[in-house]
């Protein structure tokens, strides 16, 4: 069996931003079906409906990500990597094909986060007549998730680099780039509201220039009539 050193660590850190992912995504799911069900508009609450699915559909993806990071591990520590079995004469016997590829795995679980990506950008596509509802009604659980996500993408490209496919991070990047310009784009928060001068600085402002009372004045007269 081929032997390997310790499993490099940016597979533990891409499974531990994964679960950190699945955990955020639960607030977003959870805000969006409730939503949906209080929206009157047929049209309004199939859009609100989707974009639930979309979230629940990466949440299931990402289930099956972690145990291939998880069968990346054992196979490695395991020391299996693509063995052949071996024909009366001791040489390579390909018919019953090969053991499991830690290589391949690997790849195919970016692949995976990949489809994850596209997944969330769908659930916040903007539609031409609801284009607002294409935010996040949990900003803060879905930037740590977003931002999680590009993480582990990240990290797993690392060891798929490290494991000498080059053409790794080349694929991810348009990506990661997806990943941070949708974090931009659906996480924004509404910034706090001042609470507004008080009664003393109100008393002070009036006094150092009446005009301003004056001013105040005029302007409620014209709202009221």
């Amino acid at each position: 069996m081929t032997e390997y050193h310790a499993p490099d660590d940016c597979l533990s850190r891409a499974a531990a931003e994964l679960v950190t992912v699945f955990e955020q995504l639960g607030a977003e799911h959870q805000a969006l079906t409730a939503e949906a069900k209080e929206i009157t508009s047929k049209e309004r609450r199939g859009t609100v409906h989707r974009m639930a699915e979309r979230i629940a559909q990466a949440g299931h993806a990402l289930d099956e990500i972690v145990s291939m990071l998880a069968t990346v591990h054992g196979l490695r520590v395991l020391g299996i990597n693509s063995q052949l079995s071996k024909d009366a004469d001791g040489r390579d016997y390909s018919p019953l094909n090969t053991l499991g590829s830690p290589g391949d795995t690997l790849y195919e679980a970016a692949s995976h986060i990949q489809e994850v990506a596209r997944t969330l950008g769908k659930a916040y596509q903007p539609t031409r007549k609801h284009a607002t509802l294409a935010r996040a009604r949990c900003p803060e659980q879905m930037r740590t998730a977003l931002v999680g996500l590009r993480a582990a993408l990240d990290s797993v490209c690392a060891e798929l680099v490290a494991s000498h496919d080059e053409e790794a991070a080349t694929e991810c990047t348009p990506t990661l780039e997806f990943l941070s310009a949708l974090e931009g784009r659906v996480c924004r928060t509404v910034p706090t509201q001042g609470a507004g001068p008080t009664a003393e600085e109100v008393v002070a402002a009036i006094q150092a220039n009446p005009d301003i009372a004056r001013a105040a004045a005029s302007a409620l007269e014209t709202t009221t009539v």
